[in-house]
């Protein structure tokens, strides 16, 4: 069973006129220069690039959320982009939006961090690879990031945490990251994914009996033991072989001597389960949508919850698989964790542990405007 959010993508332009100009290297240095071409070289250009979610755009709102790209070609890897600034823009005379990067340096919101260019595909030189973020930092922190041919870092503080208490909306991602390559001209379409992951639990009875008599579940409660379990972090490093197997830096770790509350409802609402007699029907405590964690390995877990006021503590989650019993999880970056409790009987307590695995393939943004008609 697989839980696949569906991609929310824009369509988009990224810079404005073609200008005269194209780019070609100086053979004793990396950075792609400036020299006069003819017209009808091609423009790089993006499009279908997956706007970060929390970003909404009210009607008559301008989008602000804007990315960071870097991009370099050829098998010496030579720069073409160093860290553009992207933004949102529409022409209210035209009746038209784009991604734009071309522009000059400025103080001021509508200006660049650089003077920025109109850049070219050179036949010559494939692959083409690029690597992002989202959003934009702002321009007094754009100059702390790397993000080059060789690594990626977001630098310390942005406050990478768990989310905990049944509280989601209270914990964000600072910055989502997006790669991608072409081996020919084409508009590049960049795909922004999570660095972080998500947990969900949902609990049933597939005890038909059970489910529907007089069964209320309350006061769910979920714990993490683990020894090296990270709270927070201040920011993430990455090699560009691989921009989602980072580390997170300057991470805070729960204390070994407690258990760590990861999830706890309301100890006062009471949820009939009736109706949630298999998996497809599952109440889903704290959040059906999953609570944001830090990637991370050993996780253990606890669970505690009331059965018509009768409480059941610190029920250890553990899942079979084959002839073996997984009670330690590991949580990887861009990936869903759902956790399944059947409560298949009350006397004595008998309960069947199971887990499923999820691409969190996409960020989605609350966009829906096709910036090509």
């Amino acid at each position: 069973m697989l839980h696949i959010n569906h991609l929310k993508s824009i369509s988009c332009w990224m810079g404005g006129a073609l200008l005269c100009a194209s780019l070609s290297a100086c053979s004793s240095d990396s950075t792609v220069h400036e020299v006069e071409q003819p017209l009808e070289q091609i423009p790089m250009q993006f499009s279908q690039a997956a706007v970060a979610a929390p970003v909404t755009r009210a009607e008559g709102t301008p989008l602000l959320q804007g990315f960071l790209v870097s991009c370099f070609k050829g098998s010496s890897k030579q720069t073409v982009m160093d860290k553009y600034e992207v933004k949102y823009k529409t022409d209210q005379w035209e009746n038209s939006s784009q991604w734009g990067y071309v522009g000059k340096k400025g103080s001021t919101d509508d200006d660049f961090y650089q003077d920025q260019v109109q850049r070219y595909w050179d036949q010559s030189a494939f692959p083409y690879q690029f690597y992002a973020i989202s959003p934009c930092p702002k321009h007094d922190a754009i100059e702390k990031f790397t993000i080059s041919s060789e690594k990626l870092i977001i630098p310390e503080p942005f406050n990478y945490q768990t989310c905990t208490n049944e509280e989601p909306a209270n914990v964000t991602e600072p910055y989502y990251v997006a790669e991608a390559t072409y081996n020919q001209s084409a508009r590049v379409a960049l795909p922004f994914h999570h660095i972080m992951s998500k947990v969900r639990f949902g609990i049933y009875s597939s005890n038909q009996q059970l489910a529907s008599s007089n069964f209320n579940l309350s006061n769910v409660k979920v714990k993490v033991v683990s020894d090296d379990f990270v709270t927070a972090a201040g920011g993430y490093e990455a090699n560009t072989a691989d921009i989602f197997k980072g580390t997170f830096t300057e991470p805070t770790k729960a204390s070994t001597d407690a258990a760590k509350l990861l999830l706890q409802t309301d100890g006062t609402h009471t949820k009939d389960m009736k109706q949630a007699n298999d998996k497809a029907s599952a109440y889903f405590a704290g959040s059906q949508d999953g609570l944001l964690q830090i990637p991370q390995q050993d996780v253990k877990l606890l669970i505690s919850f009331d059965i018509n006021g009768t409480p059941y503590s610190d029920i250890p989650i553990a899942v079979k698989s084959g002839e073996n019993t997984i009670d330690s999880f590991t949580w990887e970056s861009n990936k869903i964790y759902t956790y399944y409790i059947n409560i298949s009987d009350l006397k004595p307590l008998t309960i069947e542990f199971s887990a499923e695995l999820s691409p969190w393939i996409n960020v989605e943004g609350a966009i829906d405007t096709n910036l090509e008609k």
